[in-house]
């Protein structure tokens, strides 16, 4: 039986596939298009929940899945089933709200798969400027937090800091046993978002879920990103880039191609070609 994909390009939305009009250029739909004649597995992996993706792309994108929420969910795109929630049990929010609490940071609690578009916050810092963009961005996903009352199990937390490693680092040790995320803020683009999974969760679990799925062998899985929260991706995959735009230290540790504004995702799979990815794909 010939296999349904030979290879599983995964690449991240915001500031990658997308450029800062929020649309992917024609040469990478192009792209997208050829990949998915030539077999290829296509999987946009984001930060993004399921509500936040589908507003930012049509239905008809081309692409086979989404990996949403890094790794929290993922959705089969034509069809629109989820396939993959996972939760962060009600002991564990409880503990992770204690930690967050006493680190006096503002953070989000978001409610389980697929509505974890909502979240209830709470505010200890009030003037966190980010953190209110995040939270008015549309007020009635948000209710505050009832301190007290029991938990509840949650996709995960996010906690706003400045930047400042030292007190990431001091999170991500009272975190023990979570998945702690860096991510920079798609709003100001300084802060620190401290996003909070189960401890498998990752934009790369969900790579390997696809792979898995599909039978594909792990030389030829392909990743694109630009910023910290694709690092595991990155790590994970047989051959890896980021864009032009993605912060000096990432670009120091993978290959380099154009940026989100310049066909990105046209340019990683040029480079790829002679790593096996179909040929075709690069045609223009």
């Amino acid at each position: 039986m010939t296999p349904r994909f030979t290879a599983l390009l995964a690449t991240d939305l915001d500031g990658t596939l997308l450029t800062s009009q929020r649309q992917a250029t024609e040469q990478d739909l192009e792209t997208l298009h050829r990949l998915g004649q030539d077999r290829v597995c296509r999987a946009v992996v984001t930060g993004r929940s399921l509500h936040s993706a589908r507003r930012a792309l049509p239905a008809d994108f081309p692409i086979d899945y989404l990996v949403f929420s890094s790794g929290a969910g993922i959705v089969d795109w034509p069809t629109g089933e989820v396939l993959v929630a996972h939760q962060i049990p009600a002991s564990e929010v409880a503990r992770a709200i204690d930690a967050l609490l006493a680190h006096r940071v503002n953070f989000m609690v978001h409610d389980p798969v697929p509505e974890n578009h909502r979240f209830r916050y709470c505010q200890t810092c009030v003037e966190d400027t980010d953190f209110i963009r995040r939270r008015d961005y549309d007020p009635s996903l948000a209710v505050p937090l009832a301190t007290g009352s029991p938990a509840g199990p949650a996709s995960q937390l996010l906690a706003v800091i400045p930047l400042d490693l030292e007190r990431l680092a001091a999170l991500r040790a009272s975190l023990t046993g979570l998945q702690v995320i860096r991510t920079t803020s798609p709003l100001d683009k300084q802060s620190i978002w401290v996003e909070v999974f189960p401890p498998h969760v990752s934009k790369a679990s969900g790579c390997e879920w696809l792979a898995n799925r599909f039978g594909i062998p792990h030389p030829q899985t392909y990743c694109l990103g630009n910023d910290y929260n694709d690092l595991h991706m990155l790590q994970w995959g047989a051959h890896a880039a980021v864009v032009a735009n993605a912060p000096p230290d990432l670009r120091q540790q993978f290959a380099v191609v154009s940026s989100h504004e310049h066909d990105a995702l046209t340019s990683a799979c040029a480079s790829w070609a002679s790593c096996g990815l179909p040929p075709s794909v690069t045609q223009a």
